[in-house]
């Protein structure tokens, strides 16, 4: 039926009656040609394709390109039909859109239901909640102040300074490998720590129990409760700052608090205890040091009055009373050596018996109100979207593809 052409006296006849015209000349203005030309196509009975193709689309409102792209793609289906492997992709009206999604209505709602029904199952009742606990501490180096400001400013301009330069140590630099070292975690893994999920036990038993490793050997479960607990701990620092921040997280806030606590205390003491036994080696060198400077100045006065006894007469010769200021000269150095050298051992003492806290607390650990993660409205808003890409994938593939095998 689409195949068959009317007349032109048909269209003429249309045309009048669509816009209510009531001469032939007025149908000729709206087909922008003369009346002698409508007059012609009436005769022969035909009217020129490109006048026919404006007369369906506004009299008879009929899609001419539709007719076109439709006939192609059934040119293309017998294609298919005889065997060949070419796909030539459907391109739909807005009225076959609305088909397409009544017809997949279940997979534009459902995917992304079920994937935010998986991730709430998921991050409510399976997912380990993690709680982290924040703190600031400030390092003080041996004389109260903080060594880094000068080498952090160093450090900007590509020198490397020494950690010993001056004869103090850089503690905040320092302080990061205190708190993740060994020997400190090992102290920590014995301490008891109070929870809810495990009771009172200690923090060896608590992550063996948190990270099922009871199948393990004993020395590879303590190794295996090192690891779990430095991943625990972030430490960092500010390259131009000696605050250095340390957080600290677990399954509890409360946990996680009292274990930054205690990381604290412990790398105080630690860093403390390393400040001693570096004053006392310094002590015991100075000591050394004293014996030899005593000894060699004893000496040196020794000569000196050796010399003056064979020599009485040392005003008369200019050489003699050289050789006098000479020997003076020294023992004047050896004498300001070995004052120093008093004065250090004397602090060194001091020091070593000092008990002040190398770390100042800045900012007290936290007690975390809010979950570190999962982070729950993020997770819930990705599946949201992970789930409507799923359903959009699924019908593309199920109108282009599927259908197309079918066919």
């Amino acid at each position: 039926m689409d195949n068959i052409k009317p007349s032109a006296e048909e269209v003429v006849i249309n045309v009048m009656k669509h816009f209510g015209f009531r001469r032939n000349y007025q149908v000729a203005e709206y087909f922008s040609v003369t009346p002698q030309t409508l007059s012609g196509w009436i005769k022969v009975g035909e009217i020129p394709a490109k006048h026919l193709m404006k007369y369906n689309e506004e009299v008879l409102e009929i899609n001419v390109k539709e007719k076109i792209i439709e006939s192609q793609i059934n040119t293309n289906s017998q294609i298919l039909n005889n065997g060949n492997n070419i796909v030539v992709p459907k391109k739909h009206s807005r009225a076959e859109t609305k088909k397409i999604i009544r017809k997949n209505i279940y997979f534009i709602f459902g995917f992304p239901l079920i994937t935010i029904f998986l991730t709430t199952v998921y991050i409510f009742w399976i997912a380990d909640p993690i709680y982290t606990s924040v703190s600031k501490v400030l390092p003080i180096s041996e004389d109260r102040t903080s060594s880094s400001g000068f080498s952090g400013m160093a450090a900007q301009l590509g020198i490397n300074i020494p950690l010993s330069i001056g004869g103090s140590v850089p503690w905040d630099e320092i302080y990061p490998e205190i708190v993740k070292s060994s020997d400190l975690l090992n102290t920590i893994l014995k301490e008891n720590y109070s929870t809810k999920k495990y009771g009172n036990k200690t923090l060896s038993e608590i992550l063996i129990y948190e990270h099922s490793l009871s199948k393990y050997q004993e020395q590879d479960q303590q190794n295996r409760s090192i690891i779990e607990l430095r991943k625990m701990i972030k430490i960092s620092k500010d390259r131009m700052s000696p605050v250095v921040t340390l957080e600290v997280s677990a399954f509890e806030p409360l946990f996680a608090a009292s274990l930054s606590n205690n990381l604290i205390e412990k790398s105080a003491q630690i860093q403390r205890q390393l400040k001693t036994n570096r004053v006392k080696q310094k002590r015991l060198f100075i000591e050394e040091r004293l014996l030899s400077v005593s000894s060699e100045m004893k000496g040196m006065e020794k000569d000196l009055r050796q010399f003056r006894e064979k020599n009485r007469n040392i005003s008369s010769s200019p050489t003699l009373s050289m050789r006098v200021q000479e020997m003076g000269r020294e023992i004047d150095l050896q004498n300001n050596l070995y004052v120093t050298l008093k004065t250090q051992h004397e602090k060194a003492k001091i020091d070593e018996v000092e008990r002040d806290d190398m770390v100042q607390i800045i900012d007290t650990p936290n007690i975390p109100t809010k979950l570190t993660r999962p982070r729950r409205g993020l997770s819930i808003v990705l599946s949201l979207f992970l789930g409507i890409f799923i359903s959009i994938f699924t019908i593309y593939l199920r109108e282009n593809y599927f259908e197309t095998r079918e066919i």
